[in-house]
């Protein structure tokens, strides 16, 4: 039905009360704001894993500088000459160049010391790209003032149907691990390590006895402890487990090991024998984790060139493009019933019936047409039904469809009847009616020649004058 004048309807999103109005993204975006838009300039901080040069003239050897490469270990630390093992973790590379000039006079090694520390390579100064791009992965962040536009060629830009592209960010640095991890202990020689390793006896039976392993001096260790005392060894009394050693954990809240009194596996099991419910207690875990916020980017308006999309990156910033796979299957009474993608579309109701999939077929019922849609994060679905007639006509709003929605257009029992008597009769140009072939025998379906001509064919045959 055509309207015979202008007419406004709206397009409804959501079709029950506890839906979200905008389910493809992400329900904490948020637009960007003038912040995102200025750079921040500020000196690297030594992470995990960077590599550090550096150099310090005199230390070793007098006129002759020492030189090194090193590589900052998972806890921050660093092994340097006469110095020993030194946190540079979150550190700069001015803050790390005076603390080494003050060890080396506080160790007595040069009275004015002349250093110099640069950090060769920033493995904790990047941001990732991921979802519907060309090469998903981590970047480096090479200069403070890169920007979403700069970074679309590194990753081979985004895909085609791509509407909205999210930033995580979080709202604060990285923070390093604990600052109470105890030091490791200065060993100028790595070989004596304490253990005392008796020399090898004449009568050895098990072979040449090997200062490396010190596999002479285990074995004779082996014959010479009796049983009762392995036992007392491998059975203390107190905290003596099923295995007869007392485990020992790592504390990261005060970087000590600590005596485990009972074992995990042998609480589990008191607790399971005696009903106690053995789940965690999240609120006594301590947060780690950072507190974020998600930037919501319009594709088009980016790439058209509106400047307030195009934000500054920050360090371990995450680009999500989601990808498109959303699907909606059409069933029952119409022309094309199948499966179709929303290719990056919203997609109506009156589209999906009456352009994708070919329209109603003449045995529909348009009164009986039903959304069958899925709860999100459920697995449940609820049935919500839509009279086809209103919506076509204008009368009630149409509807966008979502992912994985099921629309079934059913029938009636009456449909049948209607349609043969619907297709018995047909309108001609005048005022009467014909008979359909429902009805009508064959000569009134098909046309038949005239008298007079099967007359004149057949006196031509016979060779008769006309």
């Amino acid at each position: 039905m055509f309207p015979a004048e202008f007419h406004e309807q709206g397009i409804r999103r959501v079709l029950t009360p506890r839906e979200n109005p905008y389910p493809f993204g992400f329900s904490n975006a948020t637009e960007p704001n003038p912040d995102d838009l200025v750079p921040t300039y500020e000196e690297y901080r030594i992470g995990v894993l960077d590599s550090v040069a550096v150099s310090i003239d005199d230390l070793l050897e007098t006129a002759r500088p020492w030189q090194a490469t090193l590589e900052v270990s998972t806890t921050g630390f660093v092994r340097i000459p006469l110095l020993g093992p030194i946190r540079i973790l979150d550190m700069t590379e001015m803050e790390l160049e005076q603390d080494l000039r003050l060890r080396v006079q506080e160790a007595g090694l040069l009275p004015k010391p002349i250093v110099q520390v640069v950090v060769t390579l920033k493995r904790n100064l990047f941001f990732s790209a991921l979802g519907d791009v060309g090469n998903p992965g981590p970047y480096a962040l090479a200069q403070p003032d890169t920007r979403l536009l700069d970074v679309l060629g590194q990753f081979g830009d985004i895909g085609v149907t791509a509407k909205k592209m999210y930033i995580i960010r979080r709202n604060d640095r990285y923070t390093p691990p604990p600052a109470n991890i105890p030091e490791p202990a200065l060993d100028e020689n790595p070989a004596d390590d304490g253990l005392v390793i008796p020399p090898p006896d004449d009568d050895d039976d098990f072979g040449s006895f090997s200062a490396a392993t010190g596999r002479g001096a285990a074995y004779r260790l082996a014959q010479d402890v009796t049983t009762e005392e392995l036992g007392a060894i491998l059975e203390p009394e107190s905290g003596s487990t099923r295995s007869g050693m007392t485990p020992w954990v790592y504390d990261p809240t005060t970087g000590e090991a600590r005596e485990s009194r009972t074992p995990p596996a042998e609480a589990e099991e008191d607790a399971w024998s005696s009903g106690e419910d053995t789940e965690y207690d999240w609120g006594d875990i301590p947060e780690f984790e950072l507190s974020q916020r998600v930037i919501e980017i319009d594709v088009m308006a980016l790439k058209s060139g509106d400047p307030r999309y195009n934000i500054v990156l920050r360090n371990r910033d995450v680009i999500n493009v989601p990808r498109d796979i959303g699907l909606f299957y059409v069933m029952g009474e119409v022309a094309r019933p199948g499966v179709y993608a929303f290719g990056g579309r919203e997609i109506t109701l009156k589209a999906a019936i009456g352009a994708i999939a070919g329209g109603l077929t003449p045995l529909a019922w348009p009164q009986r047409c039903e959304i069958i849609r899925r709860v999100a994060g459920t697995d449940r679905q609820i049935t919500i039904p839509v009279n086809l007639d209103a919506v076509f006509a204008g009368l009630e709003d149409d509807v966008l469809l979502r992912g994985n929605d099921l629309v079934n257009v059913g029938t009636h029992f009456v449909a049948p009847f209607l349609f043969v008597i619907r297709n018995s009769f047909r309108f001609t140009y005048g005022f009467g009616f014909v008979y359909d072939r429902n009805f009508a025998d064959q000569d009134s379906i098909a046309g038949r020649q005239n008298p007079e001509t099967i007359e004149r064919q057949r006196k031509a045959a016979l060779g008769l004058p006309f």
